[in-house]
């Protein structure tokens, strides 16, 4: 359904996207994760119609993304803004968004009540949206991108700064529309939110897509070890001086950055022998963690941070 091919697109001496390629078919909910300033807002802005002076090609149901206004049209867009008017009704917010994708009068009225259901703001359809919560305004901007019924839905970054309840509503919403055949594209720096919406997950840094498949695709990258991630106060490099001529591969670096380094072990009984080193190079440790193979020990492998840096 779509295709994306070598999209590059810079902003000044800072490359956003990278020759960035894509697939994706008809129904398949993507998670791209990574984290701030990996490139995936420009992704969406690009697919959007919203922002121009790049490379690549992008084609959508076999014909190119930009070719015509009809095409476009078969988009849903919900961005990290909120974009409605705070002073309208949720109902009058759908009716004007609605009309802007040509959907015939009456079958909008339809359609904008039977998407309030969904994202259960119907009982509040009349209320001026300036008196929502913060998360029924996230429902209101899902519901806005869903009511043309579109082909491909594209999510950016939905679930910012709402609470854990109006979260797993907008994650449901997601859910229920790849299984009725809507492709979804859905960006993130959660990764609960891929692993639990997402029947695929691609890891994006740097304007590039380093890995994707199922989480189980992605979980085998990293193999079946035990990860002991270490915080403290040291440099990358002093961490990597000290375990670097430990046996491989009872130990392995998967990743090591300031303050926070990623290790693979073969067993437990390792862990010991890397503080010592730790230790003897008076390098100040404040914590040690270990964890199961993960989509997070992949994101760490990958690029060599987490997506809390």
């Amino acid at each position: 359904m779509l295709e994306i091919r070598n999209l590059t697109k810079s902003y000044g001496d800072v490359l956003a996207l990278d020759r960035f390629s894509l697939d994706l078919a008809k129904g398949e909910v993507l998670g791209l994760l990574g984290p701030n300033g990996a490139g995936k807002t420009t992704l969406i802005s690009i697919l959007a119609g919203t922002l121009g002076g790049f490379t690549g090609t992008v084609t959508f149901q076999g014909q190119s993304l930009f070719a015509s206004r009809q095409l476009k049209n078969r988009l849903g867009i919900v961005p990290q803004d909120m974009a409605f008017y705070e002073d309208l009704s949720a109902m009058d917010n759908l009716l004007f968004w609605g009309g802007l994708y040509d959907v015939p009068r009456a079958e909008l009225k339809r359609r904008a009540a039977e998407i309030l259901e969904l994202v259960e703001l119907a009982g509040r359809a009349k209320e001026p949206v300036k008196k929502f919560s913060g998360g029924m305004k996230r429902r209101l901007n899902t519901a806005i991108g869903l009511l043309h019924k579109p082909d491909l839905l594209l999510l950016d970054e939905p679930t910012v700064g709402i609470d854990v309840q109006a979260k797993v509503s907008i994650l449901d919403i997601i859910r229920n529309v790849g299984a009725a055949g809507t492709a979804v594209i859905f960006t993130t720096h959660q990764l609960a939110e891929v692993e639990t919406a997402c029947s695929r997950i691609a890891i994006m840094d740097k304007g590039r897509i380093l890995a994707q498949g199922t989480l189980d695709e992605l979980v085998r990258i990293v193999g079946e070890r035990t990860f002991v991630e270490i915080s403290g106060e040291f440099g990358a490099g002093a961490f990597s001086e000290a375990i670097q001529d430990m046996p491989a591969p009872s130990v392995e670096l998967m990743s090591a950055g300031d303050n926070l380094a990623l290790l693979a072990v073969s067993d437990t009984d390792q862990i010991p022998r890397v503080m010592d080193r730790l230790f003897g190079r008076k390098l100040a440790v404040t914590d040690l963690t270990i964890k199961s193979p993960s989509l997070e020990t992949v994101f760490l492998k990958l690029t060599g941070r987490s997506l809390r840096d």
